[in-house]
């Protein structure tokens, strides 16, 4: 599948957009910590359920665009990982597994909120019944946490996926192997960082905006480094591949 200079380049190019959006998204997360303690945030959930449903295009979209990112970091580690395989097959397979797995659960959660949490909300408009307003409340706080197992299942899994591809093009000239494992250990970095920041928030009132920030910023920065650097190491490949 990415054996052709097209196919390779194509998938280069989703990687750098892909390195955009996480530098965005780094950036839009170290600003939303440093203003407000996210493991003391408080919700209106009878409000936000019934925003949603009077602006049900905007979940859509949201939903679709996380939908985008997951399936351009599929194409592109599948094809690091084809590539890397020429070079330590198992190495590559098991990260293009983890990677895949990882990226499936983004995938899940982008349906998830695009699709099932708008009709959600849209019920929630429409119903007057006590009981099944209720169940809507309770549901869209289990939506909360299911959207936290996403994010966590995709860590989970991405950490070993980018160790593994690290291992898979070793050898290789450049930084691209340092930068894999680094992200990889960034990212198993960030539990007890959360842990920590959480615990002094919640048991001693005490939040930690800086160590906060700074998780944000080497958690989603370290990733979009990595992708960077696959997007730029494939592109090397694919402008050495014959037309």
């Amino acid at each position: 599948m990415f054996d052709s200079q097209r196919a390779v380049l194509s998938a280069a190019g989703l990687g750098y957009l892909l390195s955009g959006f996480l530098v965005a998204l780094a950036t839009g997360s170290a600003y939303f910590v440093s203003q407000r303690d996210p493991h003391r945030l408080v919700r209106e959930w009878d409000q936000w359920l019934s925003q949603r449903g009077q602006l049900p295009g905007v979940s859509v979209l949201g939903g679709l665009l996380l939908f985008l990112v997951a399936l351009a970091g599929l194409i592109l580690f599948l094809a690091v990982a084809a590539r890397a395989a020429r070079l330590h097959p198992t190495s590559a397979l098991l990260g293009g597994l983890l990677l895949t797995a990882g990226l499936l659960a983004v995938a899940v959660l982008a349906v998830w909120r695009g699709m099932v949490a708008p009709y959600a909300a849209l019920q929630y408009q429409w119903t007057r019944e006590a009981a099944a307003r209720a169940a809507l409340l309770a549901e869209a706080r289990m939506g909360e946490h299911f959207s936290q197992l996403g994010l966590w299942s995709f860590l989970g899994f991405a950490a070993p996926g980018l160790y593994f591809l690290g291992r898979a093009v070793r050898g290789e000239r450049g930084w691209l192997p340092d930068v894999l494992k680094l992200a990889a250990a960034l990212i198993l970095l960030h539990l007890p960082v959360t842990l920590y920041v959480a615990r002094e928030s919640l048991l001693h009132q005490r939040y930690l905006r800086w160590l906060a920030v700074l998780d944000q910023l080497w958690l989603w920065g370290g990733l979009a480094l990595a992708v960077f650097f696959c997007a730029r190491w494939l592109r090397i490949i694919g402008r050495a591949l014959p037309r």
